[in-house]
This record gives C-alpha cells, sequence and structure tokens, in this order.
C-alpha cells in the first residue's frame, strides 16, 4: 500500500480530535500562524524568482503603472447604497420596493385617534 493510502486508512480510524481549552486553542493558533509566516519567509527566499518568469520561463514584462487612476467609478457603484440604488429602477427593482411598501404598512406609524391621545 503507498503512502497515500495508508494516510486515507489512518485518516478513517483516526480518533476525533479533542477539546481543547481556549488557552490550548489559542497556543495551536499562535504555532499555525507562526508557521505560516516562516513558510512564507521561505518560499520567498528559495522561490520569489519564478513570479518573474512565465510557464514556459520566458521572463515577464512589466506593465507601467498609470500615472493617474481616478478613486470613483463612473460605471461601477462606489458603496453599498449605489450598489442596491443602481438595481432599483429594473422592473424587479421596482417589484421589490413595491412588495417592501405593502409588507411594512402594518409597522408605520399611524396618527393617533382622539381618546387615545394625551389630554
Amino acid at each position: 500500500m503507498g503512502r497515500a493510502g495508508r494516510a486515507a486508512t489512518s485518516r478513517a480510524h483516526a480518533q476525533p480530535a479533542p477539546q481543547l481549552s481556549p488557552v490550548q486553542g489559542d497556543r495551536v493558533w499562535r504555532e499555525l500562524v507562526e508557521a505560516e509566516r516562516r513558510g512564507r519567509k521561505s518560499w520567498y527566499q528559495n522561490w520569489s524568482f519564478l513570479k518573474d518568469y512565465d510557464q514556459l520561463g520566458r521572463k515577464k514584462e512589466q506593465k507601467p503603472l498609470p500615472n493617474y487612476v481616478p478613486v470613483f467609478s463612473d460605471i461601477v457603484p462606489n458603496c453599498t447604497n449605489q450598489v442596491i440604488g443602481s438595481r432599483m429602477n429594473t422592473e424587479l427593482g421596482k417589484t421589490l420596493a413595491n412588495m417592501d411598501y405593502f409588507s411594512s404598512s402594518g409597522r408605520r406609524k399611524q396618527k393617533l385617534e382622539d381618546e387615545l391621545l394625551p389630554s
């Protein structure tokens, strides 16, 4: 049986992971983050040169960055309100707004009758 077969078999018979206390869980989390940082650092030292080449080993050309990039867009909504508002002029948006209006009509403020007003 190959290495992959043994690993799959051992996972099938593995016991469930023990429940960790918050302190132990925090320690494990910190160790995982540190291992990730060390792995990223070693990748950068050993393999980062590959990002400058394509799959065939040819050096990639770096495209120059534009001198000016506007912060706001005329095409893409700039905030969440614009995302919602940009869809309100469609038939579906109008239907949903109408449904929302009628579904919340019972929760709107209403003028109190004369007998319910404070004197």
